[in-house]
């Protein structure tokens, strides 16, 4: 799974890095979005988390509104869900939207949001577009709040 460019004009801002690192494509948008495509069968590990951490900080750093786009049958090491919903080991994120492919994600992804319970604000979609109107109201309200 992958995303064009030119398809990145649904974000309806600068796209102000990229980078790819064993097959995941990290973007950064200029409102702060921070896109996480991940291919088909990729399991986020804490590798994978640290090479999104580098690519960060090396446009800033800071606080990010997050989107994670699963290709099928990708997934989230359990540890790494657990450190995800944890304000003391992720200091990266405002909110996670979650964008999912399948049945077998969203039971992933459900018992995640019941179980690990994240701090932030977290949701889940079927859809690129959808995670991006939320996004989107969750910067307004930051904005406003």
């Amino acid at each position: 799974m992958t995303l064009n460019k030119e398809d990145t004009k649904i974000f309806n801002t600068t796209m102000i890095a990229e980078k790819v690192v064993d097959g995941v494509q990290f973007r950064l948008y200029a409102n702060r979005v921070f896109h996480v495509l991940l291919p088909r069968l990729k399991k986020i590990d804490h590798k994978t988390i640290q090479a999104g951490y580098d690519f960060l900080d090396e446009n800033g750093g800071g606080k990010f509104y997050n989107i994670y786009q699963f290709g099928s049958f990708s997934d989230i090491e359990p540890e790494v869900r657990e450190w995800a919903a944890d304000h003391n080991g992720n200091h990266y994120t405002h909110t996670d939207a979650i964008v999912i492919e399948s049945l077998s994600q969203k039971i992933i992804t459900d018992f995640y949001l019941k179980f690990n319970r994240p701090k932030m604000p977290t949701k889940i979609f079927y859809n690129l577009k959808k995670a991006l109107v939320w996004t989107n109201l969750q910067i307004e309200k930051g904005t406003l709040g």
